[in-house]
């Protein structure tokens, strides 16, 4: 995945970059919302994420984070898996917001994606993220 605005990701090249990169998004957060409780004497109502995009079938929610394409004729699948109907092949740099994270073994994790460009909706292998 590409980095973001104010070092809320890096890079993703190893199961442990990513927990760390989730790890640090979810302190970023707690530590929004302890101040919002301590700021307000503790009356404060934290509403569940907006990502209208995520998946049932999600380990991880992004959050609808924009990432590029890094290989040619990247398949778009309509289920985490390599079986699954291909719904369009991706170009290198095409862009692409990830919505969420599905860990289908070890290595093997996938990502569900919008492609911006037709707006098609499925899943990408993690590597070519």
């Amino acid at each position: 995945m590409c980095g973001q605005k104010r070092g809320l990701m890096r890079s993703v090249t190893s199961e442990r970059g990513f927990r760390w990169q989730s790890a640090k998004l979810r302190r970023r957060v707690g530590v929004a919302v302890a101040s919002g409780v301590l700021l307000t004497g503790g009356a404060v109502a934290v509403a569940p994420g907006a990502s209208a995009a995520s998946h049932p079938s999600c380990d991880t929610d992004f959050r609808d984070h924009t990432a590029k394409i890094s290989g040619s004729n990247v398949r778009l699948r309509a289920k985490p898996s390599t079986d699954s109907t291909v719904h369009r092949l991706l170009q290198k740099g095409a862009t692409v917001t990830v919505y969420c994270q599905k860990n289908a073994g070890e290595a093997n994790w996938w990502y569900y994606v919008k492609h911006n460009a037709s707006g098609v909706k499925g899943w990408v292998w993690w590597a070519y993220v």
